[in-house]
């Protein structure tokens, strides 16, 4: 492979990261896909933006969420938040355990 940027094994390093199992034909592929990409931001790396300023916010918006007041008018206690519930224990929900296969 011609790469300069990006190598073969490079994919195969970020693949493993990912919990991705390719084949050497896909890592082939990948490896090519990449390559524009990262020469890319090579080419941004070498833009001069000494002077200009950061941008974070482009509407002029300042604040547009409401308060973060609790309205205790509204709240359940613990005793109404499980009075429905099939099972709890120690003031908590019982449910089935969730398990990763």
């Amino acid at each position: 492979m011609s790469s300069t940027v990006i190598s073969e094994a490079d994919v195969l390093k970020v693949a493993k990261l990912a919990n991705i199992k390719l084949s050497p034909e896909k890592i082939a592929i990948f490896a090519k896909q990449l390559e524009p990409i990262l020469k890319y931001f090579i080419k941004l790396n070498k833009v001069n933006i000494t002077n200009v300023a950061p941008t974070y916010q482009v509407t002029g918006q300042k604040n547009i969420l409401r308060q973060d007041i609790i309205d205790t008018k509204r709240m359940f206690t613990q005793a109404q938040s499980l009075a429905n519930a099939p099972q709890s224990k120690n003031g908590f929900f019982v449910t089935k355990s969730i398990s990763k296969k």
